[in-house]
């Protein structure tokens, strides 16, 4: 007797609460003990001993106003006049984050993590012993997904929060706390980028023999280099800008879309408005879970 499509979630959940878990468990620890993530991880912390030499070296010469019990610490300007320290530095924290974290180690880790725990069933042979059982395809993709993701955004989540920190205590804790959306940004940018990353390299993982290496070509030409073009659009990269500018520029940032790379060869401004490149990050997420649960149920061993 066929279930409907109520007994079928049912069913499904009750796999997940069972399964989920000890999937879970082992991806971490196989993520959590590969060597090339604490590699990743050492040089994610770079940043962070950087700003706090920066922070020992001038720390002793700011000065500062008290605006009630508030300190307000601040620095000379081009014109040498004295502005708020902190609104230097959470400038400087969300470029060097869109530069370093975002641009470059992220996706390193996606690549990476979507390796390890998809293509390293294929290699061990494991993944056609999955094939035997009554997991669904689906269930063997979905559940190392969100393993994944939830690692990937862990990592580079602990990282933005540490390098917030140590770029902004120049500032005081006025400057820490009055600029925690700031932080906010920066991990919304970081958690979307796992999901939709994550979700990309797991099917070049899929379907081809060398997912490392397709990752990377695709990382150099696909997001950096189209990304800058007129057909940014069919890229991540611009989505995840979109929400950086369009964000940045609501909190009365000065910039411009050409800061982000989105203006169009006639100058154009082409950022997409926040809530639609989320909803277009899901759609194209659940478009590679499908593919790749395909790739999975066909792929011959």
């Amino acid at each position: 007797m066929e279930m409907n499509l109520g007994e079928e979630i049912m069913a499904f959940a009750r796999r997940s609460k069972n399964l989920f878990p000890p999937v879970a468990k082992d991806c971490t620890y196989r993520l959590l003990a590969n060597k090339m993530t604490w590699i990743l991880i050492g040089i994610l912390l770079l940043p962070c001993l950087f700003g706090i030499i920066l922070y020992n070296e001038f720390s002793e010469d700011r000065e500062y106003e008290m605006q009630g019990d508030d300190k307000i610490y601040l620095f000379p300007d081009s014109e040498d006049n004295l502005v708020p320290l902190h609104k230097d530095l959470r400038e400087t924290f969300v470029e060097q984050s869109d530069l370093f974290n975002i641009s470059f180690v992220a996706i390193i880790l996606a690549i990476l993590f979507s390796s390890e725990l998809i293509n390293e069933e294929y290699t061990q042979k494991t993944m056609q012993l999955l094939r035997t059982t009554p997991i669904h395809s689906f269930e063997i993709l979905l559940y190392r997904y969100i393993a994944g993701v939830l690692c990937m955004f862990g990592i580079l989540g602990i990282y933005s929060i540490l390098f917030y920190l140590t770029t902004m205590m120049g500032s005081g804790q006025y400057g820490i706390i009055e600029n925690l959306d700031v932080l906010l940004l920066i991990l919304k940018v970081l958690l979307f980028e796992s999901i939709a990353f994550m979700g990309i390299f797991s099917v070049f993982t899929i379907y081809f023999n060398r997912p490392f290496l397709i990752g990377i070509i695709y990382w150099i030409i696909w997001e950096s280099i189209v990304s800058g073009q007129n057909y940014q659009k069919i890229t991540i990269t611009h989505y995840l800008n979109s929400m950086l500018f369009d964000s940045t520029k609501e909190m009365g940032w000065d910039v411009v879309a050409s800061d982000y790379n989105l203006v169009n060869s006639k100058d154009d401004i082409i950022a997409t408005e926040p809530l639609t490149s989320m909803l277009i990050i899901i759609i194209i997420t659940l478009i590679m879970l499908f593919l790749g649960t395909r790739g999975i149920a066909n792929r011959q061993f």
